[in-house]
This record gives C-alpha cells, structure tokens and sequence, in this order.
C-alpha cells in the first residue's frame, strides 16, 4: 500500500511539474513580446542619444528649418526637398527651442517612433491572437534597422507612419462605428498637412466606415461620412495645389523617382523586371532579405490578403486598400515606391503577412507543423538585429568626425574642396550648426558641382593655388561612389602630393599637398 501510495504520489507531482512546465512555456511568448517592446524603445533612445552625423537629405531640408520661416513651409522648400507643411513647422519649432543640433532635429520622429512601437502592438495585439505568430510581427516592427533608421532621422518618414497607424488603430477602436463628424473631420483635414500619404490611409479608413454602415443600412451615418469625405478631399486638394504639385513640378525630383514609380500594365521586359522588385520590396522589408525570408514573407503576404478577402471584407478596407491605392497613384506617376516613402505602408503589410502566418499556425494541430512554422518565424525574425547599436554606434554618413578631424588639422591658407554629395553637409554645419563657428574653415571652402572636378583651376578659384588642399567626400555608400571618388583623387594626385586620409563610415578626407 505504500509503494502504490508513494509511486501515485510521484505521478501526481510528475502531472503538476508537467502542467507547470507547459504553462510556463504558454506564458512566455507573453512575457517575451513585452520584453521586445521594451527594447525597440530603448534602442531607438539609444541611437538618437549616439548623434550621428546628418547625411545628405537630412542636411539639406535641415538648411530649410535654418534658412526659412513658419510661413515658408506651406510653400515648395528649397534645396529640392519636400517635407509636409506642418512636419516642418513641429521641426522648426524644435531647433527653435533646442538649437540646431541633431538631436533637436530627430526629436519629432523619435517620438513618433516610440508612439510608433505601442500603436502597432495594440493593433497586432487585435488581430493576431496566436502569441508566437505576434511575437515574431512584434519582433520584425521592434528590432528592424529600417523601422530604426527613420524613428532616428529628421526626415518625414518616420512621423508618417506614426499618422499611418494612428488613424488605422482609431478605425479598429471604433470597430466600424463612425466617429463623431466633427473630430472625423478634424483629424482626417488636419493629417493631410501632416503626412502626405495619410490620404491613402484615410481613403481605406473611409471605406471601412461606409461598408459598416451600408451593412446597417445606416442612411443617416452615410450621408456625415460622405460630408466627411469632402472635408478631407478640400483640405487635401489645397495641400496638393499649393504644396504638392508645385513640388511635382520639380523635375530632377521626377527624373530621380522615375525607377519607382509602378508600372501598372507592365509591357516589356524592363517593365516586368520593375513591377517584380517593387513588389518584392515589400517582403524584403516585413521578413528579410534572404531568399527563404522573403519566399515566407511573400507566401504570409498572400495568405493572409487571401483570407482578408474571403474572411474579413471590412478588414481588407483598412489595411489592403490604402497599399493598392498607392499602387494605383504610383502607376499614374504621382508616388515614388523608393523604400523610405512606403515606411508607413510596411506596418499593414506586416500585419497582412502576420495574419497570413496565423492561418498557417491553425491549419495543422500536430506539434510537428507548429514547430516547422515556428522555425520559418524563427528563421525570418532573426534577421532583424538591430538590439546590436546597443553596444555599437548605428552609422550612415559620418561626415561630422570628418570635419572635426580636418578642422583640428587646417592651416591658414589651406583649402577645403567639398563634392557635391559632401556639400549639403558642409553648408550645415558651416551656416547653421550651433557649433557653426568650428566649421567656417576660414570661409575657405569650395563646393564642386556634379559636372566639375577638383583639378589645379578649381582648387586655385580663391586666388594663387594654395599650399595644402582637403578634398572632403560624403554620400560614399556604394562602389559608384567609391569609384568616383577614387577618380577625384586620382585627378588631385596628378598635381599635388597625397598626405593624409580622414576615414569614417560612407565619410572621407584626403590631404594634398602642391609643390612650391
């Protein structure tokens, strides 16, 4: 009797430990998402503290927060930038307050970046119940370095998607039931002036509102939406006459974007190699850029547009309908698919592909499905690693500790000749910087435009040729750049003696010397 009781003893603590074990592992994808949370916040601080210098894009529209007034913004900025009108005037603000420095300048899409992070968890927390499919979408937003990249930089991209999210997440919390007409209105009127493609999401946030009252039957709410509807389309059609088509008008801005723009009836080998890779950018950026990343990516993108369709009517509105929108404009040239621009885009896309993973996770029971669908997670997820710029600095275009080191080292009478991509930088940190009075180099400083080279006449253009001249380069991200740097210097050698070479990421200096 009491090796029966003992050994039934053993069994029931056996049973116990087992149900705790398998409840333990029940909660840990819960435990873990609120961890990853966590440290997608925290890296995002961290980068904005590291200060890296501004790259080439970044200078140029800073030089407009430095040069321009609020007015200006509600025109066509200069240096062939674009930013909307009341970006530029949150912008504006900041380096009013906080100086021209760039932390001033990455304080607005950082805090986009951190609203960012909790709204896209409280919309993936409502559409994706299975923990460990949301664990691997929460990961992908969190811990990307392109999702990084634009909550740290003073561009538009990153507060674009924050308006993005923002009002598909006001969508999901009414759950179809329209809005008060007057706050609809204000928040749809008042987001145009925000974000440029916001009118993409509220074109499928519309619709998602209309077909559930078409389903009620709900005359009355059809006719507020509709007067909505036309709140918005006044205020986006005097955004677009008195900003964005003076801007479109641009035409190196056209003739840059022309790669991006969607080819809707693709007629020509070119064109089909165009429409393939511009629709593989969306897997690239919401699973990876390995081929099994993207063929998992692309397989959940379909899936879950397939169940969204078939399923989900309603749903498809909110978060397929402002994507093929900008498809749809993209075709008719008015919207570049270069990769920043679709930012607010790849959050529903990661949603339709985190959905699409879901129905793969239910369709088998057996645990051997579960854990092969749990290794493609695993396998995609991974690839997203930027819990690394925790302990190294995250780096594009470090032209700042270029010039720092050059400034230490100038003499009088030396020469700084700046390329064109090096340029925007230069004139930043020259004329705008709160530390501007380090960088004015003596007011000796050339710029060399995209047709010129630095040879012996241009290097002379501020008198008789100088003893000792820096060639300064930026925007040195790919073997182009390289090359065409390496013939810059090449060219200086032909007519002065090599010294010395500044190097840091995507940033160089080199130091001439001419002869007596």
């Amino acid at each position: 009797m009491d090796e029966c009781t003992g050994a039934a003893l053993l069994l029931t603590a056996y049973m116990v430990q087992q149900k705790n074990i398998f409840a333990g592992l029940q909660r840990l994808p819960a435990v873990l998402i609120y961890l990853v949370l966590l440290g997608g916040a925290a890296v995002r601080v961290a980068v904005w503290l590291q200060n890296r210098s501004l790259f080439i894009d970044e200078a140029n529209l800073a030089r407009n927060f430095c040069e321009k007034g609020p007015a200006d913004f509600f025109l066509p900025l200069a240096y062939e930038q674009f930013a909307p009108p009341f970006f530029s005037l949150v912008q504006w603000c900041n380096v009013q307050l906080f100086g021209q420095q760039e932390t001033a300048l990455r304080l607005f899409p950082l805090l986009c970046g951190l609203l960012s992070i909790g709204l896209f968890y409280r919309i993936a927390r409502r559409l994706i119940t299975h923990d460990w499919v949301l664990l691997a979408v929460i990961w992908i937003f969190c811990f990307s370095d392109f999702f990084l990249r634009y909550a740290t930089e003073g561009k538009q991209y990153g507060s674009d998607l924050a308006v993005a999210l923002s009002l598909v997440w006001l969508g999901l919390a009414q759950g179809g039931r329209p809005l008060r007409t007057a706050w609809a209105m204000a928040a749809g009127a008042l987001a145009v002036w925000l974000s440029m493609p916001s009118v993409f999401v509220l074109f499928g946030l519309g619709l998602y509102v209309l077909q559930a009252a078409w389903r009620a039957n709900d005359r009355a709410t059809m006719r507020r939406w509709f007067a909505v509807f036309a709140v918005w389309l006044l205020s986006f059609g005097l955004n677009y006459w008195f900003v964005l088509r003076p801007s479109l008008a641009v035409a190196p801005l056209v003739e840059y974007h022309k790669p991006w723009f969607f080819p809707l009836v693709p007629t020509t080998t070119a064109a089909w190699k165009q429409w393939a890779d511009l629709l593989l950018t969306f897997p690239y950026y919401t699973a990876g850029y390995t081929v099994l990343a993207k063929l998992v990516g692309g397989a959940g993108i379909l899936t879950g547009l397939g169940w969204l369709f078939w399923k989900k009517q309603s749903l498809a509105w909110l978060l397929a309908a402002p994507v093929l929108a900008c498809l749809l404009v993209s075709g008719c040239g008015k919207y570049s698919l270069i990769p920043r621009m679709l930012l607010w885009a790849l959050p529903l896309v990661l949603l339709v592909q985190g959905l699409g993973w879901q129905q793969w996770w239910e369709a088998g029971k057996h645990w051997y499905w579960r854990l092969l669908i749990g290794l493609l997670l695993l396998a995609t997820a991974s690839l997203h690693r930027s819990g690394q710029y925790f302990f190294q600095p995250y780096q594009i275009e470090e032209i700042r500790p270029v010039l720092d080191e050059v400034r230490a080292a100038f003499r009088p009478g030396d020469v700084l000749v700046a390329s064109h991509e090096a340029w925007p930088a230069v004139v930043y940190y020259r004329d705008c910087h709160a530390q501007r009075e380090w960088y004015r180099f003596d007011g000796r400083v050339l710029h060399v435009d995209w047709n010129e080279r630095p040879d012996l006449q241009k290097v002379s253009a501020l008198g008789a040729p100088p003893r000792r001249v820096w060639l300064v380069f930026s925007h040195v991200v790919s073997e182009q750049a390289r090359a065409a740097m390496q013939a810059d210097v090449e060219l200086a050698a032909g007519f002065a003696a090599q010294k010395k070479v500044v190097e840091r990421p995507g940033a160089f200096a080199y130091l001439f010397e001419l002869p007596d």
